[in-house]
């Protein structure tokens, strides 16, 4: 049995209030709950039994989020209730966070999204390197795009006139979603469509909205960038906005000018294979029980 905690079981605790109100009230999926829905999903396709927040944790606990989750489970851990304890992926945004509790001796492995995020951990908390796996969160398998709606760009930069120029460029109807201020129903339903998917992001620390799109088949060009700062902290990767993608699943842009002859060539690009076999619920899930 495992258990997987995602925020504080106390009351009295404002951690359980805001994931109560943002889930159920306010009806909003954040990037950790998708990373919940995932792991619940992968487990189920697998047969394998969990609990979800549970007062009493089971001898394995996942803690994907929540930091007053994770300080209740080290001391499940110290009081033998608990005898392996998993901290990640969505846990703080770098690992001198929350007072460094990603350093607890209690914990016994850290999950982390990405390669170059497991790379920043190497370099800013060595000590940690020996606990640091990096795991991918999953989606769910998809129908494959008809490619025969409007191409997609998904907007993370929030820049209205870079948007308005790519559209020129394109020269075809599109179809924008804003990060923040879309519905997610609507999104998939694009995708279904798509014959491919313009990604202007800064950072990612995995990208499951490019995920998503691979899943449904649809190729990705994503816009340069290798830099990444929270804090007092910077890191510098070559696909910082895009780990997971690889030539199979589309390409990186320096330039706009350059995506007309990009576009040509995704017709004979098709991600929905590769993406099933290593990005879905259930390949995510089987990385997982690697690690425990």
């Amino acid at each position: 049995m495992i258990s997987i905690h995602t925020h504080s079981t106390k009351i009295y605790h404002l951690e359980r209030w805001r994931y109560l109100i943002s889930r159920r009230l306010l009806n909003k999926q954040r990037g950790p709950d998708a990373v919940r829905d995932s792991l619940i999903r992968g487990l189920q396709d697998l047969k394998i039994d969990f609990k979800l927040n549970p007062k009493q944790p089971s001898e394995v606990a996942i803690v994907l989020s929540g930091v007053c989750a994770l300080k209740q489970l080290i001391k499940c851990k110290e009081s033998g209730i608990t005898k392996s304890l998993i901290a990640g992926p969505n846990m703080v945004a770098h690992p001198r966070e929350a007072n460094g509790i990603m350093l607890s001796k209690e914990i016994d492995v850290v999950l982390v999204p990405s390669k170059w995020v497991a790379d920043l951990y190497a370099e800013v908390v060595p000590e940690l390197t020996s606990k640091v796996k990096v795991w991918p969160s999953g989606v769910s398998i998809s129908g494959s795009s008809t490619r025969r709606g409007s191409p997609i760009i998904y907007d993370k930069l929030g820049d209205k006139e870079l948007v308005s120029k790519i559209q020129q460029i394109l020269g075809v109807s599109t179809t924008v979603f804003s990060y923040g201020s879309f519905n997610q129903r609507n999104y998939l339903n694009a995708l279904s469509k798509a014959p491919y998917l313009v990604y202007l992001a800064k950072s990612e620390s995995q990208g499951l909205a490019l995920q998503e799109a691979w899943a449904h088949d649809v190729p990705t060009l994503v816009n340069k960038s290798t830099h990444w700062e929270a804090d007092v902290l910077s890191w510098d990767a070559p696909q910082i906005n895009c780990p997971y993608l690889t030539p199979e699943l589309g390409t990186v842009f320096e330039n706009i000018e350059e995506l007309p002859i990009m576009i040509e060539h995704t017709s004979s690009l098709h991600p929905k294979h590769y993406c099933d076999e290593h990005l879905s619920d259930r390949a995510s899930v089987q990385k997982l029980l690697s690690f425990i």
